[in-house]
């Protein structure tokens, strides 16, 4: 009886320790150039020691001068992908809370996809975009830039221009700003690569001769992995081609002959959204692709 007493007393004991442990939780993960806080959700103690060391690391937990109170607010630059802990004491008694992990969002880079039609091409010796009067083409955000967009025009905002998508019909110096959606504070633009448009001198708007020349070519498969077969017509001769990557940058051009069931190989090129500009005497023809 008496051992079955101590025992009772020995789980007692240990439970009540164990409930005095301090619990935190806080803001796990965080956005560029932001704060987060964490905090003891159980009870209050006597005093408080906030430590943290990267997981990554074996190195031992450091003490966080001056973090000594029941929350501790803590920045996305230092104290990314860090582990948090807090040592508190109650009357003579030091217990240790649990670990949190400090986080934060991470995208890629803001890109605008082109998309290039019989109405507009890239100037091979300056990447500005040449368009013809009366054309246009469209440009699209990639994702997840998706909320706080403005499309600007020689430094000025477009006046409705808040949505991914935006047309160019006229000449100017073209970037955008957008945020993604979980952290809409932290935005980013192209200002430093914006888009040069001018008129394209050379070149008559007519749909007709680009419209049969396209209609004339097939492109297959798409998506495609290492070989991309072009079908063309009996009618139809391809002088030179053109592959031209989504922020509008000629990765391959060449000078050749290809007629029906030539192949072009893009086994080098890196996954994503390309465009095939195709050449013939009779004009031009624009097809989409996806290496994969």
């Amino acid at each position: 009886m008496k051992k079955f007493l101590l025992l009772l007393i020995f789980i007692s004991g240990l439970s009540t320790s164990f409930s005095q442990n301090p619990q935190i939780q806080g803001d796990l993960m965080l956005c560029p150039w932001t704060n987060g806080t964490a905090t003891v959700m159980n009870q209050t103690y006597d005093t408080y020691q906030w430590y943290y060391k990267y997981w990554f690391t074996s190195d031992n937990y450091v003490a966080i001068s001056g973090a000594d109170q029941a929350s501790f607010t803590y920045d996305w630059y230092t104290y990314d992908q860090a582990l948090l802990k807090v040592v508190v004491t109650l009357g003579t008694d030091t217990f240790e809370s649990n670990e949190i992990q400090i986080d934060s969002y991470a995208w890629s880079s803001l890109i605008i996809v082109n998309e290039i039609n019989e109405t507009v091409s890239v100037d091979n010796f300056n990447g500005n975009f040449l368009l013809c009067q009366g054309g246009s083409f469209n440009n699209t955000i990639n994702s997840p830039y998706n909320t706080n967009i403005q499309w600007y025009k020689d430094g000025l905002p477009i006046p409705g221009a808040t949505t991914i998508s935006y047309v160019i019909t006229e000449p100017g110096n073209y970037y955008v700003e957008a945020s993604p959606d979980f952290c809409p504070n932290s935005s980013s633009n192209n200002q430093g690569m914006s888009m040069v448009v001018e008129w394209d001198t050379n070149c008559t708007l007519s749909t007709n001769s680009p419209t049969a020349l396209n209609n004339a070519i097939t492109i297959y498969p798409n998506p495609v992995a290492h070989t991309l077969t072009l079908g063309i017509t009996k009618n139809s001769i391809i002088n030179s081609y053109s592959i031209i990557d989504a922020s509008g940058k000629v990765l391959i051009q060449q000078k050749v002959l290809l007629s029906n069931n030539a192949t072009i190989d893009v086994s080098n090129l890196s996954n994503g959204f390309y465009i095939l500009k195709l050449e013939s005497d009779s004009g031009e023809a624009i097809k989409k692709f996806i290496k994969e």
